[in-house]
């Protein structure tokens, strides 16, 4: 039976790999997932995919955490559907979520978001912002009478819970959820909202208490689906991080210990690199990762990673060389914690292609941004890159 399914599988992932993407560009070399220290990088992740497909169950907890890239979800949302058609059987939830027009910024447009009252927002990537922060480097807080409701436009929720952060929960009016709420339970960090069977959407209200300078501050969503199989991917993103950026968050390991994660994507770097010619501080940038790889293995020792190297960007309107330098030092970094690079600057076209990408519409004039075009081509090749490096593990397997 596993022999016949993994015969359906790598035909499947024949097709997929062999599809033309309309209307992008093409990748400069064929995709591929690099591992500086072997193929060992990522077998606890191919381990757990084994299980997704030929067997239909257990789960791969996924944290891609970024900056304006992965805020904008035009990235991650096209990482996700390629994840979920891996294979019948392995799609699974979206988990994480920040309410973004609460904080009066942009967000996925496969998030579906509305809300009423004063909201006021904060991110860790801005100075005068001081925070506190938690897990996701993004807050919105309030005063007022105040709600939102939020639901996912792509992937069914179907949430038997829901944690809804923020600090001071035990001092605090407890909101009210609409829906077929079971039971709220007070915890440290916020509220869990239990369902007596699964919802897609959550509708929260808050009233502050009289006379009081009450304040709440919604650091982020995480649902719960009442089948936790499949792969449960989580974007994490904030424009204008950098990697020190999500150093500051008081309750990152606390909240990311809710997940937790098996795989970490980091594609922090272009705002680290955005800086005039020989300020860039490598030193202290591959300290600042190490940091964030101890506090994710703080929570699971076992966890892996992979880097997405910077697109080729400009600054003030020259190129960047400082990418190159993110380049290199990821390539450390994944040597030295046995994890993976996908190489996107070597695929876009290397040091100065961001013009052609510019010129042809897959960026933004910026330099710095790609257009949705651009994104889609991004995840398309890293899906193909990841399907590649899974085949080359099946080619070990005993399956």
């Amino acid at each position: 039976m596993a022999s016949s399914l993994r015969l359906t599988f790598l035909g499947l992932i024949g097709l997929m790999l062999a599809m033309p993407a309309l209307s992008q560009p093409l990748p400069s070399i064929s995709p591929e997932l690099k591992l500086p220290r072997g193929d060992s990088g990522l077998e606890r992740a191919w381990q757990r995919m084994d299980t997704l497909i030929y067997e239909g169950r257990g789960s791969l907890n996924i944290v891609h955490l970024g900056g304006s890239h992965i805020q904008a979800g035009m990235l991650t949302d096209a990482v996700r559907r390629a994840m979920h058609d891996f294979a019948p059987g392995v799609q699974g939830s979206v988990g994480w979520l920040f309410p973004f027009p609460l904080a009066g910024t942009n967000g996925p447009r496969s998030v579906g978001v509305s809300h009423y009252g004063t909201w006021v927002g904060q991110r860790c990537s801005v100075p005068q912002h001081r925070g506190p922060w938690g897990f996701s480097g993004i807050r919105a807080y309030t005063g007022d009478s105040a709600g939102f409701t939020v639901y996912h436009k792509e992937v069914p929720l179907q949430a038997k819970s829901v944690l809804v952060f923020y600090p001071g929960s035990d001092s605090l009016n407890l909101p009210v959820v609409s829906g077929p709420v079971d039971s709220i339970v007070r915890r440290k960090d916020g509220i869990e909202v239990l369902f007596s069977h699964p919802t897609d959407t959550l509708k929260l209200q808050w009233i502050p208490r009289p006379n009081r300078r009450d304040t709440l501050s919604i650091e982020g969503l995480l649902f719960s689906p009442e089948d936790s199989d499949g792969i449960r991917y989580h974007s994490v993103g904030v424009n204008g991080a950098a990697t020190h950026s999500f150093l500051k968050a008081r309750r990152f390991s606390e909240q990311l210990r809710e997940l937790p994660p098996d795989l970490v994507i980091f594609g922090l770097g272009i705002n680290d690199a955005h800086k005039a010619r020989g300020d860039f501080d490598t030193l202290a940038f591959e300290l600042r990762y190490d940091s964030l790889v101890a506090a994710v293995r703080g929570i699971n020792p076992r966890a892996e990673f992979l880097w997405f190297t910077n697109n080729d960007a400009l600054y003030k309107e020259t190129n960047n060389p400082h990418g190159l330098q993110v380049s290199r030092v990821m390539y450390r970094l994944a040597a030295r914690h046995d994890g993976a690079i996908f190489d996107f600057m070597e695929l876009m076209g290397g040091y100065g292609s961001i013009r052609r990408w510019m010129a042809n519409s897959w960026a933004r004039p910026d330099g710095i941004h790609l257009s949705q075009v651009g994104y889609e081509a991004q995840a398309n090749w890293f899906a193909q890159a990841y399907l590649k490096a899974y085949l080359r593990h099946q080619e070990r397997s005993p399956w």
